[in-house]
């Protein structure tokens, strides 16, 4: 039962992790539960912010 929470809960946090990506905090949060949640986590690493995210993120820096 222990193991199952644990399992869960990284699933949540690699959920988290993913906001920012193409997949959203819901498509991460599941394909972590169908795989493992450290096989999307490597994706996550390996590539980057979701378009819109970067141009928002860049849409800010200009205006400050």
């Amino acid at each position: 039962m222990l193991e199952t929470v644990f399992y869960i809960i990284l699933c949540l946090l690699t959920g988290l992790c993913g906001i920012d990506s193409r997949m959203g905090f819901t498509g991460t949060f599941l394909l972590a539960l169908l795989l493992t949640p450290f096989a999307p986590m490597l994706v996550l690493i390996l590539t980057g912010r979701s378009r819109r995210r970067e141009l928002q993120r860049r849409a800010q820096e200009i205006g400050s």
